[in-house]
Order: structure tokens, then sequence, then C-alpha cells
């Protein structure tokens, strides 16, 4: 009997021990809100009707926002299923292998982002003609689109219209028979996605639509309501968005298919061939790879002889498709881009050469990959190319899509405002897969999500990039009273913006969703204030670095902040990363002002953070604001007595509400700060000296404002933790 007893204490004492060996790591995050009475349930916000004096009634949310804004920790799950979908398909070995990796991405990124009733099946595409002379009848459908025919008879005679016809024939005759069915089927298809974009806006008012197509301000204007434009509300009323997204996918799922084909043909092509053949929505041009300049000097600017003496040099405005089979070319005018009602689709695909898109102007014209109330698409198979730009370019959307990818190459990209991934009640994606690239703009771009809803996101696969909005106002004035006018508010890197109209004229527009993401490479993000996963007035700012050492340097209302309604999250998932505020060096690293969430999730690395206010996980005016760093042994700096580091100020009219309005007193906050793992140093500094951290440190959990303070409570919450050990389980569903 003894024995027996003896036996089962053993394995009753055994088995107790295996469920301790196998439970779950320590959820944090659940520790520091259960220490205050928190639960996750109480993160976010749902507004209601009674909330007096709150801006309910902001149009053009975006699907995900209101969710969003009410369960901030699902901006985890959804920034990071648009880095996979990067990740997935800016892949150069998912090229290699299928046709429908930018078809992907233009539902993932955008289309699924704004509107809801696409899954991504197909794009439905059409095959060539069937016909001995397929490109030829796919011309006559693009002429019988638009109510015309490629040639007319009178007298008993044959007439060409505008060199169709009989032209068009002896043009595409030296094209090998393979060529011609390709590119036959890229045209039937582009007559279908402008079937469908003309439908998008057959109940829009033509005199709106001109109106919008003029307008180069909206970076300047929207901020603050300092404009109102009246037909883009009218616009908005009117267009259906189904029709535009779905002409959008064909014609990105079109042009890639006859990117993929036409690269192992374009051997094939007779060298000198030049074809250009006009139609009703743009000319359709073809170039073979193998020229003799001498031989058409008719399309150099004399300027350039000397400077580019192997480029050749055209003028691609009013193009419905080009096709470059890959010279060194130097491309003017609107490349990809729509800027008129009669040209409602522009595409433009170069297989290959060092190519200039824009060279040595003082202004350009909107350019490659924009989408005016159209769609613009740029596809450059290869080379280091160089693009230009002034407002709109590289990747920009105005009630339409815009899309560049690059797929390899070591590029520069050179814009002002409204570009590389910028989106105005409309789409722009700027793609980069492989090579060291440089990104520099003034402002509203580098993935930007601006007003009506737009979104704007600039990803790239590989390389060591360095990104760039010009922080300073003595290069290019937007200076922000935040900083003293010294430095720009460039909106930009990740930011969504909306229209504030509330202090203006009342026409108060909803932000978009702006991402920048990079999956691989040690990577350089350079910038003024508001940037980096950041949001303003119901808009969402993402950031997501997959792998690499990276060094994020910028100024204020950055890395992971947002102000008015909004949702800021900047992730950084492997490297020794510097996180690195400057000048004003604030208002960043998770921190929220006036019911914003703010998330920086850094996992991995041993990583450095530097700042002089407000920053580390500071929730302000009912805000949610975190920063989370897990693994690694991690160094904080600080100004000496400066609020923040997992905390969360107090005001009046949480505990006692105004008698105007109460809503700050149904609210809730919360500011977190939580390091698990490594050996952490938290320095407060002054001047050239530094010295412990008074309240944060290594093995250590605090609160702010602490339980003695008269200020705690009114759910109003700062707690910051440094554990050894534990898990947020949120930030690791994807993880081996």
């Amino acid at each position: 009997m003894y024995r027996l007893i003896l036996t089962s204490l053993m394995t009753t004492a055994l088995m107790v021990g295996a469920a301790a060996a196998q439970s779950p790591e320590e959820d944090i995050l659940g520790k520091i809100l259960g220490e205050v009475g928190f639960e996750r349930s109480d993160l976010g916000y749902q507004p209601k009707g009674y909330w007096n004096r709150f801006p309910l009634d902001v149009p053009y949310r975006l699907p995900s926002f209101d969710d969003l804004l009410a369960e901030p920790l699902k901006l985890y799950d959804f920034a990071s299923v648009m880095g996979n979908t990067v990740e997935a398909y800016l892949n150069p070995a998912f090229a290699d292998t299928s046709d429908v990796g930018l078809y992907k991405m233009l539902y993932g990124l955008g289309v699924d982002v704004r509107l809801g009733g696409f899954r991504s099946y197909s794009a439905n595409l059409k095959a060539a003609p069937r016909s001995d002379e397929p490109l030829l009848m796919a011309i006559e459908q693009i002429y019988a689109l638009a109510g015309k025919e490629v040639e007319y008879r009178t007298f008993g005679n044959r007439y060409g219209v505008g060199g169709a016809g009989e032209a068009v024939r002896e043009q595409i005759a030296a094209l090998p028979d393979t060529v011609q069915t390709v590119i036959a089927e890229f045209v039937v298809n582009l007559a279908d996605a402008i079937r469908w974009r003309t439908l998008a806006f057959r109940n829009c008012d033509r005199e709106d639509m001109l109106r919008a197509f003029a307008i180069r301000d909206l970076a300047q204007t929207q901020g603050d309501g300092q404009v109102y434009y009246p037909e883009l509300d009218d616009i908005a009323a009117t267009i259906d968005w189904a029709s535009l997204h779905y002409a959008a996918l064909k014609t990105v799922a079109a042009a890639e298919k006859a990117e993929r084909a036409l690269l192992p043909l374009a051997q094939d092509i007779p060298d000198d061939l030049e074809i250009e053949i006009p139609t009703p929505y743009g000319k359709i041009v073809i170039f073979s790879p193998v020229y003799d300049r001498d031989k058409v000097p008719h399309l150099f600017f004399s300027s350039l002889r000397a400077k580019r003496p192997d480029w050749m040099s055209y003028d691609a405005t009013n193009t419905l498709c080009v096709i470059d089979f890959g010279r060194k070319s130097i491309w003017h005018g609107t490349p990809g881009a729509t800027t008129s009602v009669l040209n409602p689709v522009s595409v433009l695909i170069d297989l290959g050469g060092d190519d200039y898109y824009g060279y040595e102007s003082s202004a350009y014209p909107p350019s490659s990959g924009v989408g005016l109330l159209g769609v613009g698409v740029v596809i450059d198979s290869k080379g280091n190319d160089t693009y230009n730009g002034s407002i709109y370019a590289q990747g920009a959307g105005l009630f339409g899509v815009g899309v560049l990818l690059d797929r390899a190459g070591n590029d520069e990209y050179k814009a002002e405002e409204s570009a590389q991934g910028c989106g105005y009640f409309g789409i722009g994606l700027c793609l980069d897969g492989t090579g060291d690239d440089e990104f520099y703009l003034y402002g509203d771009g580098q993935g930007y999500g601006g007003v009506g809803g737009g979104v704007g996101v600039l990803g790239s696969f590989d390389g060591d990039d360095r990104y760039t909005a010009e922080p300073l106002s003595d290069v290019f004035n937007r200076g922000d009273y935040h900083s003293e006018n010294k430095i720009n508010a460039n909106n930009a890197q990740g930011a969504g913006f909306g229209r504030r109209g509330d202090g203006s004229d009342g026409h108060a527009w909803a932000g978009g969703l702006g991402a920048i993401i990079d999956i691989k490479g040690n990577d350089k993000y350079y910038s003024g204030n508001f940037t980096l996963g950041v949001g303003y007035w119901f808009g969402t700012g993402i950031v997501v670095d997959k792998n690499g050492d990276d060094h994020y340097k910028s100024c204020y209302f950055t890395q992971a902040s947002g102000a008015h309604y909004c949702n800021g999250i900047l992730i950084d998932e492997g490297g020794d990363d510097f996180h690195e505020l400057y000048e004003t060096a604030g208002a960043g690293l998770g921190f929220g002002w006036d019911y914003t969430n703010a998330l920086l999730i850094n996992k991995g690395g041993d990583d450095r953070y530097t700042a002089k206010m407000i920053s580390y996980g500071l929730a302000q005016i009912r805000s949610n604001a975190f920063l989370f760093d897990i693994g690694g042994n991690d160094e904080y700096m600080f100004a000496k007595d400066a609020v923040g580091i997992g905390a969360a100020t107090w005001r009046a009219d949480y505990e006692k509400p105004s008698k105007l309005y109460a809503y700050n007193s149904y609210a809730k906050s919360f500011g977190g700060l939580i390091d698990i793992g490594g050996e952490d140093f938290y320095y407060s500094f002054e001047n050239n000296s530094r010295t412990a951290h008074p309240l944060a440190k290594d093995n250590t959990m605090w609160l702010q404002p602490s339980r003695t303070d008269s200020t705690f409570g009114a759910n109003n919450f700062g707690v910051g933790i440094d554990i050894d050990s534990g898990t947020v389980p949120e930030l690791f569903k994807w993880d081996n």
C-alpha cells in the first residue's frame, strides 16, 4: 500500500512538473494591463452618437478604420498581412514562375484595402483574337470601342484613319507572329480595361473631371482644410468604384502577363524596329532592343546627343501602351500616366536598359505610374534607372490607380510631392524588387494615404535602401511650428492623413492608409515631422521592415505616432536598429495625441533609442500608445525629467467632465512600454552627461502616474516593464 501511494505521488509530481515545463510564457501585456485593472477590451475607441463635439460625421473612412480604432492590437495583424503580401509577390523567385504577382499586390495592398467585393481570384483576361492578324484585329477593337473605324471608304477608295488600316498592317508586319499574339492579347485587355474605366465615370460631371485633372496642390492645401475642392466631393458621390478597380486589376494583370511573355522574345525582334500607331485612346508604341541612332535622328533631342549619345529619347505623352524591348531610353512627357479624359489608361513596359524617366528639367508633368481619373502603369524589368518627377509621380493616384514596378537594378527616385506611393481618393503603388535604391521627395509620399480614403504604398523586397523625406525647411519649405519651422512636416514614409476641416469650412474628410514596407536589407530612413507610421485625422500610417540593421532618423510626430483620431504603427522584425529622434526629438516611439492608437513593435536585435521629450509609450488626450521591444540588449536615452517611457498624462475632464462635452470622461487611455529579454539600459541625459533613469530599469515595473499620485485613476494609466521572459501573444501568431 505504501509503495502504491508513493508511486501515485511520484506520478502526480511528474505530471505537475511536465505541465509546468509545457506551460506557455507569461502574457506580459496582460500583466501590465491587469496591474491597473484593465483588459485588452479596454483599449481602443468606439465613438457614440451622444459624444457631443466629437467629429462623428467624417466621410471616406476606409473599411478598416473604425475597427482598427476600436481594436488597436489588430493593427499588427493588418500591417503584417500587407507586409506578407509584399514579401510573397515582390519576390523575384515568384515572378520567375508566375505572372500574377503585380495583380496580387494591387489587390492586397490597394483594392482590398479600399473596397470590398473582390477576392483576387482572377482578372478574367481575354485571349488574343483568333486571326492570322491578331494584333491588327486588337487595334480595330480599340477603334470600335471609341465608335470609330481604322479605315473608311469614299468614292470607291479606302482610306486609313490617322495612319491606321493598311498602314498599321505594314508597321506590324516585321513583328514575329509569337510577339504579335502576345501584344494582341495585351491590347485586347487594355480595351476591356478602358471600357470598365469609362463605366466607372459614367455618372460624373465632365467639367468636374476636367477641374480635378488640373489640381496640383493637394499636398499643400488639405491638412488643415485650407482649400475646399467641391468637385472632389461631387466625383466621389457619383463614381463607380467597383468598375474603376476592375479596370485597374485588368490593366496590371494584362501588363504583367505581357511583360513576362515578351522578355524571352526580345531576341527575336528585328534591329531598328520602331512602331508608332495612333488610336483614339493614345498611341501604341513598340521599340526593338537594338537600334542605330544615326538611322533614327528624329527621335533625339539635339541637346541630349553629347550627354547621352547611346540613349534613345522619346516623348511618351498620350500613349496607350509603350513596349521597349531593351533600349537605353529617356522617357519624356507622361510615360505610364493618365492626364486627360482622352487617355484613360496608359501603360509602359520597359524590358531592359538603364533608363531615365524625365531628364534634366526644372519641372515634370505627371509621370511613371500615375492614375489621374484613370489607370497608369509602368513596369521596368531590369536596369539601373533614374526616375525624376514633380507633382504626381512614381506611383500616384487621384480617383484612379497609379502603379510603378521596378523589378531590379540600383535605382534612383526623385520627386517633389504626391509621389512614390501616394493616393488621394485613389491608389498609388511604388514597388521596387531588388537593388540598392535611393528615394527622395519633399513630402506627401513614400507610402502616403491622403484625403478621401486614399491608399499609398512604397514597397521594396531587397537591397540596402535609403528613404529621404527632406527634413530641412531651408531646402524646401514645409516648415512645421512643432519644430520652430526649422523642420518640415513631411507627411511621408507610412502616413495616413485626412482633411481637418473642423477648423475651417466643416468639410472634414477622412485620411487613408499609407504604408512603407521593406523586406530585406540594411536601410536608412531620414525625415522630419509626421513620418514613419503616423496617422492624422482618421488616417492610418504603417511601417513594416522585416530584416536588416536599420536606422530611423526623424524629428517629431514620428515612429509610431499620431494626432486626432488615427492609427500609427511601426513594425521592425529583425536586426540591430537605431531609432533616433533629433532636433525637437519628441512625440514619437509610440506616442498618441487625441484619440490615437500608436504601436512601435521591435522584435529581435540589440536596439538603441533616443528622444528628448514626450515619447516611449506615452498616451496623451485619451490615446493608447505602446512600445514593445522583444529580445536583445537594448539602450534607451531620454532627456532628464522628460515625460514618457510608459506613461499617460492626466486631464481634469477625464474625472470631471466638461459641461460642454463629456466624451473625454467616457473614454480610456493607456501608455505602455514592454521590454522582454536581454540586458537593457535606461538613461537620462542632460547636455553631454547621462545618468541612470530614475524610474525605468532592467527587470523592473513602474507606473506613471504612480498609485500614490493624486492623478492616478480616471481610466488613465501608464505602465512600463522590463522583464527577462514572457510574451505578447498577438505579436507571435505567425512565428515558428
